[in-house]
């Protein structure tokens, strides 16, 4: 990355015109093309520090810390209605027991690269390209893990006074740990339309979408099989001075297909996240409430399956430790922010889980779900999280994160040979 840096400041030296920031406010620099075209430079660092006591519960798992690295440097080009984006990904992990995970380490790979024409009303963008969604419950970069989540495909838009409706049509990107060997994955695939209305004041409006998801040989703690599964969700949006609320619902329909037969898949989910503000009052403390359920299997011969699935959600879905997946959960999550001064600010949460169903398991992360081995029959009462996340704009360049947790395990995890769970993250992040 440090060559990255100083191609970049070389580049600063022998193009005047990329000392100055883009037009638009974004990270970067530009340079100006004929014809009015804009080529924007960037390049990015992230340096993490993790560790685990222990990973998984103690169930398979032991004390583990490790670090993390990622660099990105990309460029942009846009003319007119027409862009287009290439960005290379370097990815880098130390230390873990058992070897890097599945989005620890990559060789020198292309993480985005796309192209991409908007004119007044409709759109498309073709190629590699990373989807976020909504409040990212359902699609998401995934920037917790090492490798941020980018899929291949192509992406309509049509938009006007304030309405957007994308049509998607994705598959997930197959992470590996060679050069410039990241194919598509031919056992996933993301279709459906996704729109959002706003109205009034930025942050207030309405998703609605449908997305049809492909996996093939999913694994539940029930049943496993090729998995099609369509979800049906809305979620309704708020940003106020005092408050602020956003609560999202999700149906899902469809079949796991096993050998000896198929299982309809009936499944739903709903999550809240609230606050109240006092933007005057010393601090600016914001007091929040998430309150979430995600169904879980009530009956593993039923000829159904209940499990939630939350497809491609972001991994600190509950807090930065990503202990626990959105399925088969009840959760209510109390938090209070602070901001003591400009660029700080602080978080602390307390989280009660229990199992939405008692025969069906504990889920984890990596994504979509895992089931936690010897969960499925446990108690309903999984535990409560304690965590504590800070971050820190030291400068124009430099963000800095601080992350803490602690899992007080109940007796589902405990019947299952499950423990208590320390976790602590600290990250350096540098954008130019």
């Amino acid at each position: 990355m440090f060559v990255l840096r100083v191609l970049s400041l070389a580049l600063a030296t022998a193009l005047p015109s990329l000392a100055a920031a883009c037009e638009d406010g974004s990270s970067g620099r530009c340079v100006a093309l004929d014809g009015a075209g804009e080529l924007q430079l960037d390049a990015s660092l992230r340096l993490r520090g993790m560790y685990y006591d222990p990973t998984r519960f103690g169930i398979g798992g032991s004390e583990d810390g490790y670090g993390l690295l990622r660099a990105l440097a990309s460029a942009a080009a846009r003319r007119g209605a027409w862009d287009g984006m290439v960005q290379l990904g370097v990815h880098a992990e130390q230390g873990r027991k058992g070897g890097p995970g599945g989005t620890d380490r990559g060789a020198l790979d292309l993480q985005q690269g796309y192209v991409r024409w908007q004119g007044e009303r409709l759109g498309w963008q073709l190629g590699r390209q990373e989807a976020a969604y909504g409040s990212s419950r359902l699609l998401s970069v995934r920037d917790g893990p090492n490798i941020r989540l980018a899929f291949d495909g192509v992406r309509g838009r049509w938009q006007q006074r304030g309405l957007t409706l994308d049509l998607i049509a994705l598959r997930p990107v197959d992470n590996r740990s060679g050069a410039f060997d990241d194919p598509s994955d031919r056992g996933q695939f993301l279709v459906g339309s996704y729109a959002t209305w706003q109205h009034g004041r930025p942050g207030n409006g309405l998703d609605l979408y449908l997305l049809g998801y492909g996996r093939d040989d999913a694994r539940f703690a029930t049943a496993s099989g090729d998995e099609r599964r369509r979800s049906l969700g809305a979620r309704w949006f708020a940003s106020h001075p005092r408050w602020d609320s956003n609560i999202e619902g999700v149906a899902q329909r469809g079949t796991l297909s096993r050998a000896q037969d198929a299982l309809a898949i009936r499944a739903w989910t709903l999550a809240s996240d609230s606050g109240l503000r006092w933007p005057a009052r010393r601090w600016q403390p914001r007091l929040g409430l998430k309150l979430d359920i995600a169904s879980g299997d009530r009956d593993a011969h039923d000829g159904r399956l209940g499990t939630f699935n939350a497809l491609y959600p972001k991994s600190a879905y509950f807090s930065e430790a990503s202990l626990l997946a959105p399925a088969n959960l009840v959760d209510v999550q109390p938090t209070l922010t602070l901001s003591p001064r400009a660029g700080l600010s602080t978080e602390i949460g307390w989280q009660l889980a229990w199992k939405h169903r008692r025969s069906d398991a504990v889920y984890t992360t990596p994504a979509p779900l895992a089931a936690v081995p010897g969960t499925a029959g446990t108690s309903r009462r999984i535990g409560q999280q304690y965590k504590w996340e800070t971050t820190w704009q030291a400068s124009d360049h430099w963000t800095w994160k601080g992350q803490l947790a602690w899992f007080d395990a109940g007796p589902g995890l405990r019947e299952a040979g499950g423990s208590d769970t320390l976790f602590a993250s600290v990250v350096g992040a540098w954008q130019w």
